[in-house]
């Protein structure tokens, strides 16, 4: 079982990432932001195949709603914290930028 398995919030946002697998480097996983729950598929890689650095990225999908597309960066193996940016975009017709940083409850 993968360390980065667990629950982070940022904000109003939930994210819980599950399934994680530290040999492929693949996750799946859902968010959850102002209502709305996403399902999202995700792949990471630690710097020099060993850490602790760890780049993160992830597509967030609602069919009814719209898509996330995220990077987030991890400085330690326990991924206490993780810096985040990325986008959403809507069927409303939202597009907007998104960042901070989610942090392990």
């Amino acid at each position: 079982m993968s360390n980065l398995n667990g629950t982070y919030k940022s904000g109003n946002a939930t994210l819980t990432i599950s399934n994680a697998n530290d040999s492929n480097g693949t996750f799946v996983g859902k968010l959850t932001e102002s209502n709305v729950n996403y399902d999202v598929n995700g792949h990471y890689h630690f710097e020099n195949s060993v850490g602790p650095n760890t780049v993160i990225a992830f597509i967030a999908k609602n069919d009814s709603s719209g898509y996330q597309a995220r990077a987030l960066f991890s400085k330690d193996l326990a991924f206490r914290t993780l810096k985040d940016a990325g986008g959403l975009s809507a069927f409303n017709g939202q597009v907007s930028n998104v960042q901070g940083e989610f942090i392990r409850v």
